[in-house]
Parts: C-alpha cells; structure tokens; sequence
C-alpha cells in the first residue's frame, strides 16, 4: 500500500514540470494585444453614442435663432450629423479618448473638404454633464450645449436630410461658392438667393482685385477670412456691406450687386 502511493507520488512531481511548461507555452502565445482593439472599438462607439442629442449653441445674434445640431448614432451606420436641416456628409476618422475629441471628414458641393473636430468640455459644476466644442477646418468655432435627446421625429428629420441631399440633381443647382463646406456662409449663400447675389459680386470684385492690384491677393484673404468666420445672417450681410464700402473708398472696381 505505501509502494502504492510513493508511485502515485512520484507520478505526480514527474507530472507537475511538463503541466506547467504547457501552461506557460499556452500563455505565451496568447497575445494580450489581440484584444485590445475590441476594447478600443466598442469605447470609441460608446463615445460617439454619448453625442446622441439635440444641441444648440449657446448665444444667438439679435432675432437669428440659434444653430442647432441633430448628431444621432445608429449601429449600421454610426454617427450622422445635421446641423440646421443640412446634412453635414462626413465620416469618423479618429476617436481620441484620451483627449475627449473626435475627427469627423466632411464633404460637400458647395466648398472644399474638411475635418471638423468635436470635443466634449465637461462641466465643472455638474458631474457628467459636457458640452461640445465645434472647431471648423478653417479654424471657426462653435460652443453647444445640449438641449434633450432625440425624438422619433427628430430621426425621420436626419433621415429626410440624407435623403434629400441623395436625390438633388447633380447635373443642375450647382452652388458655385470657396465657402468652406458646412460653415454657415456656404449654407446660406447656397440656400437663399440673396446670399447667392451678394456672395457671386463679392467674388467677382476678388477676381478684379486680385488680377488689377499688387495687394489684392492679400485684401482678398482677409475679407475671405471675415466672410468665413461669420456665423449669422446678420454678420454676413454686415460683411458683405462692409468689404463693399470699403472696395468702393480704395479701390476702382466694376458695379455689383447692391448690398443695401
């Protein structure tokens, strides 16, 4: 009986070496990297879900209503974003976490592509609550603070966006404008006459400017770098009237569009 159980004994220490070097081989093969993207990935979505809302920014310029922006998050096609009824087209390229910031490319027929850069600001007074910081790419800002989640009408509203951006003609209605895409002259110069009229004299006295005078490369980047930054109707018809009394004091330019 003791022979018995020194055998078992002896079996076992044999055993335990060989169990052990196979446990050691079968973790050294686990790459612990593996999963790492997985959990990155579903920590990425979940930071584009937490934009799920309705958003406005927080100051408004005499009656112009404040922007408003829908950003709604569904599992097929991610983060989709409308910012006052226009379908901002673009694609999540980065999710930062540690910087609480995501890169969203936009484009458009009515200006150049651009990444737009969304950051969450947490509120110092209220644990959990953030607002968004919208940064253009042609360095435009916007402040927005969150306003309800969305409705059921809310998500019909960014679909009927998307859709009617997808069944505009391509062959006609084509907005001829250097606004950047997005930025509230690019929308309205596309969207309301008016802004269309002022914004087509503008550039043809640019043209003239640029082509007559020495300085009027530089003259045109500043008025452009004005025009940009505008973020109402009001500004950018005040902008307009502005660079057009001032066009008229030094410079002999050809009749445009009356801005008053």
């Amino acid at each position: 009986m003791k022979d018995h159980r020194r055998r078992l004994a002896r079996v076992a220490m044999l055993l335990a070496p060989v169990l052990m070097l196979a446990a050691c081989r079968q973790d050294a093969g686990t790459d612990p990297a593996t999963s790492a993207p997985e959990a990155t990935q579903i920590s990425a979505e979940g930071f584009q879900q937490s934009l799920d809302g309705l958003w406005s920014t927080e100051e408004s310029e005499g009656d112009d209503a404040e922007t408003l922006y829908l950003f709604e998050w569904q599992a097929d096609d991610g983060l989709r974003v409308v910012r006052d009824g226009a379908w901002l087209n673009g694609k999540v390229e980065d999710v930062d976490l540690d910087n609480g910031t995501l890169a969203l490319h936009v484009t458009s027929d009515t200006g150049p592509s651009e990444t737009v850069t969304v950051r969450k600001v947490p509120d110092d007074t209220t644990e959990g609550a953030f607002t968004l910081r919208i940064t253009w790419g042609g360095g435009q800002t916007e402040t927005l603070g969150f306003v309800r989640r969305l409705t059921a009408r809310d998500r019909e509203g960014v679909a009927e966006a998307i859709r009617a951006v997808s069944q505009q003609d391509p062959a006609g209605g084509t907005c001829e404008t250097d606004a950047p895409a997005g930025s509230v002259r690019a929308a309205l110069v596309c969207g309301q006459e008016e802004f269309g009229a002022l914004d087509a004299g503008m550039r043809a006295q640019f043209k003239e400017l640029a082509d007559r005078y020495p300085d009027g490369d530089r003259t045109v980047e500043a008025a452009t770098r004005q025009l940009d930054a505008c973020d109402s109707p009001a500004c950018l018809r005040a902008a307009y009237a502005q660079w057009r009394a001032y066009f008229d004091e030094n410079y002999d330019l050809g009749d445009v569009v009356d801005y008053q």
